[in-house]
């Protein structure tokens, strides 16, 4: 009996606690979905630009 209402107290806080969120929103893009990005230390999506990564010592061949 002690599970049985355990479970139901359980079930009726995770039905209160669902967000009640609109899914029908489209979502706003921070940066083109095609184009390479990456994100920063504070969670920023910013572009990725390859001609702005210093290579370290290693010699290329």
């Amino acid at each position: 009996m002690k599970f049985t209402v355990a479970t139901l107290l359980a079930l009726a806080a995770m039905a209160f606690a669902y967000p009640a969120a609109d899914n029908n929103v489209p979502v706003r893009r921070q940066v083109d979905a095609q184009a390479p990005a990456m994100s920063d230390g504070n969670g920023n999506v910013i572009p990725f630009d390859a001609t702005k990564v210093k290579a370290g010592a290693a010699k290329r061949v």
